[in-house]
């Protein structure tokens, strides 16, 4: 009998997940149509950050053992921070590449990173 591994983050949790990136998305886009979003779009995206990290380590996803990971999540982060850039779908760009590798890892058993060096791509 085989054993099925679980996978950290189900499809129930990706949908939220998702659904929560376009809302902060949403928000920061409507905030910046009324004009105040280069002022307080930052604030929005500290705490979205701070949520889907937690989030994250909450799955037992820990961004540590993958540097690729890590810099996805803060790219997106530090990307969210200009201003009228803030009002692109980036947090639901980076939650949505972060859940992909996460679902490879979990497909290929291992980081993406030691796969690409075994492969040697």
């Amino acid at each position: 009998m085989e054993t099925e591994k679980k996978e950290k983050i189900d499809n129930i949790t990706v949908v939220l997940m998702l659904s929560v990136a376009l809302f902060f998305d949403g928000f920061q886009a409507l905030l910046t149509l009324l004009l105040i979003g280069p002022f307080v779009n930052w604030l929005i995206s500290i705490f979205a950050w701070l949520t889907f990290f937690l989030w994250f380590l909450l799955k037992g996803v820990h961004f540590t053992n993958n540097p690729k990971k890590i810099l996805t999540f803060m790219g997106g982060s530090f990307t969210e921070i200009i201003p009228l850039v803030s009002s692109l779908p980036i947090w639901t760009a980076t939650v949505a590449l972060t859940i992909l590798m996460i679902k490879a890892e979990n497909k290929l058993g291992a980081p993406i990173g030691k796969i690409a060096k075994i492969a040697k791509i």
